[in-house]
């Protein structure tokens, strides 16, 4: 999605995304930042701050907030939400943030990097970690590539149960995951020219680890089967469907800024 995608849903954000801000979601963000040691010393980032809703809690806990977003119909309904002093409003692309580099003590990106070219993600999370102070933290939520194929097997039992025939099952389950949407080598997901990019917990790391982030950790954003899922289907008694939560440092033996 572009600029003026994102534009266009500014205003009906909340009914159209599913974000790990809504009711019922187990979301480890919020108590890794309340684990940090001297928070309210240390300056934060909101990268793809979308219409806010993280910068109030951002604000309450950090010494400064910097919140950045590239759809300014966004950054405009962010202000709306937060009015905190403490938080600063700044349009840019994460492919670029070197007016911003070494000025994060933390930097958190929830659900914003999903570019569907490999090269951008790449490009983002070195420009990431250049805006982190030495021994800085990213804190980043990312959709999950495994959850699409745990839906799958989902619904694969399922039809086989109901139809009795595999073969028929399996025609049936790609039709309902619309197989022919996914590509499962790049993570992504094509729905008529809107491209979405999802990843892998492997593929994560690799990737922190090649833009110079080092400690990384992982773990699930969990999402209630009975909440707004979109076009997911819903399993109530199997396990929950989930993103992924990174904590990641940055590593200054591999800190390198553009000339």
């Amino acid at each position: 999605m572009n600029v003026r995608d994102w534009d266009k849903i500014a205003n009906r954000y909340e009914q159209e995304i599913i974000t790990p801000f809504q009711e019922g979601v187990v979301n480890p963000l919020f108590d890794a930042i309340l684990a940090l040691p001297d928070k309210h010393t240390l300056t934060a980032a909101d990268l793809g701050c979308g219409t806010g809703p993280l910068l109030p809690f951002l604000s309450e806990h950090f010494k400064q907030v910097t919140a950045i977003d590239f759809s300014p119909r966004m950054i405009e309904n962010a202000k709306k939400r937060a009015h905190a002093k403490n938080i600063s409003f700044h349009r840019s692309s994460l492919t670029d943030l070197s007016r911003f580099y070494d000025q994060f003590d933390v930097a958190v990106a929830v659900n914003s990097i999903l570019f569907p070219s490999s090269r951008s993600i790449d490009s983002i999370l070195s420009e990431i970690h250049r805006t982190l102070t030495p021994e800085g933290t990213l804190m980043a939520i990312f959709p999950s590539m495994e959850v699409i194929l745990y839906q799958g097997a989902l619904i694969f039992d399922r039809e086989i149960e109901k139809i009795g025939d595999e073969e028929k099952a399996l025609w049936t389950t790609k039709r309902i995951l619309e197989r022919r949407k996914f590509d499962f080598i790049s993570g992504i997901y094509d729905d008529n020219g809107l491209r979405q990019k999802f990843f892998y917990e492997f593929e994560i790391k690799h990737r922190l680890k090649k833009s110079g982030f080092k400690n990384i950790r992982i773990k699930k954003v969990l999402y209630p089967w009975d909440g707004r899922m979109g076009s997911f289907e819903r399993f109530y008694d199997q396990p929950r469907l989930w993103d992924w939560f990174i904590t990641a440092k940055s590593s200054p033996a591999n800190r390198t800024h553009s000339e």
